[in-house]
């Protein structure tokens, strides 16, 4: 038996239906009466060969699996061959609803997901907000009774954050002002204002570069060394040894920390604004023939007492949040060296982020106000 989109043969324990032409929604109602013609009653399994298609939509997969759905309800065995690629990816998603489930079951997932989701967003913000308050208690504690503070503790911190990474400041400082200063000569040359070079180095040092270039490697050097020691002595439980003491964790080991790197940054973003300088001076002495004098000249009537107010008030800022970060990470490790390592990475990783976020509200805010 033959139509004009079927091939019908019979065996003694298969129906080989084949099938032809274009299976396309114009032609639905002729494809729904050549099924109907069939003679699906026998007991054998039914076998679909899809070789002969030229073409097929979503419609005629659709009057396909309709049919075939019909004779398995009858309770004979539906096979599918012979695909194409182009063919079968139609018939996979159509198929592939036979073992969905019911519509109120997806929206009951759906919901149980949304709901359970909602939850844990919740509870990790309970969390954070519970920890970011102990840290800020920590430190107005601090604050408010100087007595508290470990002051041996706090300048072994302050030489750990302060001299050993001097060397990597005012590497990666003078190198920046470097760069500055040669980027900015290669263009302003082109327009014969070379001396300019001076104001775009001075400025950007002194307002932007300096401070963040030194918080940034502040943050992944003594951050991430704040959140492993703290970690280590979570895991070798000797945070709970001082509670045993009488002493509290927090005092021992946040306060001090938070003190140093609040002192420390400062510090070392003189240092790094001086190193950019020097970076821009020595690359201006060499390319565009402006003596060091010439350059001190030109930086001072560029750079006023707001664009160092502007750059230096971001350091204490940028401290907090490294130690504040730092700090609390590492009291959150509790199980495993492999938590260890993921939330000193995450320490750096917060504490980088706000630093960009904390500049850029400061930016904000010099320009609403005409710092």
């Amino acid at each position: 038996m033959a139509t004009d989109y079927l091939t019908i043969a019979r065996d003694a324990d298969e129906l080989a239906v084949g099938l032809r032409g274009d299976w396309l929604f114009d032609n639905v109602p002729s494809l729904e009466a050549n099924l109907e013609d069939v003679d699906f009653s026998g007991n054998e399994s039914v076998i679909f060969h899809c070789g002969g298609l030229q073409n097929i939509d979503i419609a005629g997969a659709w009057v396909l699996f309709h049919k075939s759905q019909e004779i398995k309800h009858q309770g004979r065995e539906i096979g599918f061959r012979g695909f194409k690629e182009a063919h079968f990816k139609f018939l996979e998603n159509i198929t592939s609803l036979e073992d969905a489930p019911p519509l109120n079951d997806i929206r009951g997932r759906a919901s149980g997901r949304l709901q359970s989701m909602v939850e844990s967003v919740g509870e990790s913000t309970l969390a954070g907000v519970a920890d970011v308050g102990r840290i800020a208690s920590a430190i107005f504690s601090g604050i408010t009774q100087p007595s508290r503070i470990i002051w041996r503790e706090t300048l072994s911190q302050f030489e750990q954050v302060a001299f050993r990474a001097t060397p990597i400041v005012l590497l990666v400082c003078t190198l920046m002002g470097l760069v500055l200063a040669y980027q900015g000569a290669t263009q302003l040359q082109k327009f014969g204002a070379s001396i300019f070079v001076v104001d775009l180095v001075s400025i950007s040092i002194v307002r932007e570069m300096g401070v963040l270039l030194t918080a940034i490697i502040v943050a992944g050097r003594s951050g991430s060394a704040f959140a492993a020691s703290i970690g280590v002595m979570n895991l070798n439980e000797e945070t709970d040894a001082l509670r045993v003491m009488g002493l509290n964790p927090d005092h021992v080991l946040v306060i001090p920390r938070v003190a140093a790197l609040t002192v420390a940054l400062p510090m070392l973003t003189v240092l790094g604004i001086m190193a950019g300088l020097a970076g821009g001076t020595l690359l201006c002495q060499l390319v565009l023939d402006i003596s060091p004098s010439q350059f001190v000249q030109r930086a001072a009537s560029a750079v006023d007492s707001a664009d160092v107010f502007a750059g230096l008030i971001k350091a204490p800022v940028f401290a907090l949040l490294i130690a504040a970060v730092s700090t609390l990470r590492g009291l959150q490790v509790q199980s495993s060296a492999a938590e260890l390592g993921r939330l000193t990475t995450v320490a750096v990783v917060q504490s980088i982020t706000l630093i960009i976020l904390a500049d850029g509200i400061f930016t904000v805010i010099f320009v609403r106000y005409g710092i």
